[in-house]
């Protein structure tokens, strides 16, 4: 796995998907989980996909829960000015799906699941989840 450690932003991909989200905020979290939450049951998660999902829905729960600490520090101050709007859009069963779909089967999770670190990395994205719980 080519990441700097276990977190969602440990990854390039979630790191280029939040530098774009200023913009389109709750817009872009939407599109991000759709992107997942509209395909087949079995269809295949690629890695960039499930990365930008996870990253969507670390914004939806820090919006709710005001934990910005697994946020990249230049996210924190595009998701409080989007904060009010992704808590409106009842973003989190769209979130809570996608990421369950990222964890149980993705391109993502597979990459993960050689590496000594995978379990950690698992752990971080159930712990997402608690967060997602409405």
């Amino acid at each position: 796995m080519a990441a700097g450690g276990t977190g969602t932003f440990d990854n390039e991909e979630a790191v280029e998907w939040i530098s774009g989200f200023g913009a389109d905020g709750a817009n872009a979290i939407e599109e991000a989980f759709e992107v997942i939450n509209d395909l087949e049951p079995g269809d295949y998660i690629e890695a960039d996909v499930a990365s930008h999902a996870l990253a969507a829905a670390e914004l939806v729960a820090a919006a709710r829960d005001g934990d910005v600490s697994h946020l990249p520090k230049d996210a924190v101050a595009s998701l409080r000015e989007n904060a009010a709007k992704i808590n409106a859009a009842k973003l989190l069963s769209a979130g809570r799906k996608a990421v369950n779909r990222v964890l149980k089967q993705s391109e993502l999770k597979e990459q993960w699941e050689d590496e000594p670190d995978g379990e950690d990395w698992e752990d971080g994205v159930r712990d997402l989840l608690e967060r997602l719980k409405g």
